[in-house]
């Protein structure tokens, strides 16, 4: 059975274990798609002017031309399937997550004042303890986001919070997480 969501593309996949290789999909950091744009250009630019030695060269047009077809692979913006994908449904749950989370962070007050117990905090953010294995909705997203799930159905905060960053990316929305701070 296909998985309800589907965020992460083969790009962001390893071609030999087949596992995401990073941990957030590529789309997510347009940043990443200019470097390698550079890195490719530069690598041209090297093939160009002989900059490269004779005994490389081979290999290294092999190397532009699998840079080439990465790059192209991660401007593809078809490998995230929109049709898979109800954006009505990922807004109600990164809306969900959102006031969830909401209710998870100390007040902006009280990080001020420094009454905030960061043990507490830790806690909250390495250990689950949000429990999600009743909405198969928000596990399915879950696990579209490459979050664990521990056995009991519980995730943890900061699992919590890269469901909503990536919800909220993908509906090209403001994905700062202090905007829930209140």
């Amino acid at each position: 059975m296909a998985e309800k969501f589907q965020f992460y593309s083969e790009a962001d996949r390893d071609p030999t274990t087949g596992k995401v290789r990073s941990e957030y999909p590529m789309w997510y950091n347009p940043r990443m798609i200019s470097e390698k744009e550079e890195e490719l250009d530069a690598k041209k630019a090297a093939l160009a002017n002989g900059a490269v030695p004779r005994g490389v060269e081979s290999d290294f047009r092999e190397g532009v031309i699998r840079l080439e077809e990465q790059l192209k692979t991660m401007k593809d913006t078809t490998l995230v399937d929109d049709a898979q994908n109800d954006r009505d449904e990922i807004g109600a749950l990164v809306e969900k997550l959102g006031k969830i989370l909401k209710n998870e962070y100390p007040t902006t007050k009280e990080c001020e004042r420094r009454v905030v117990d960061i043990q507490t905090e830790n806690r909250k953010r390495f250990e689950p303890y949000l429990p999600i294995s009743g909405d198969d909705d928000m596990v399915s997203f879950a696990k579209a986001c490459q979050v664990s799930i521990s056995p009991d159905g519980k995730i943890t905060r900061d699992g919590m919070e890269k469901m909503w960053k990536i919800g909220r990316k993908y509906l090209k929305e403001y994905a700062n997480v202090e905007i829930l701070r209140r």
